[in-house]
């Protein structure tokens, strides 16, 4: 039988990684949202919701025309329909 203290322990490490690899993603600090979504869960969803403060590459980049974060796998820019997005 598994040990409910365990639960304990083992939510909290599964809520830090996940909110500080998507943190990472977005060019953030691994340590600091691992530590806040620990604590506080919510942090994962703000961490969702806010956009990248650089460019990480295989995850976002800037567009060329307009400046607006876009996936890394996007072809064209959705917000200003510009086709050549250049990989910086």
């Amino acid at each position: 039988m598994l040990d409910p203290a365990l639960f304990v322990y083992a939510v909290p490490i599964i809520f830090a990684v996940t909110g500080g690899v998507m943190a990472a993603n977005r060019g953030r600090n691994f340590l600091l949202w691992g530590f806040f979504s620990a604590f506080l869960p919510i942090c994962i969803m703000i961490v969702w919701f806010e956009k990248p403060i650089k460019e990480v590459k295989g995850h976002f980049r800037k567009c060329s025309s307009c400046g607006e974060w876009i996936k890394w796998k996007e072809t064209s820019c959705r917000y200003c329909a510009a086709t050549q997005v250049s990989i910086t």
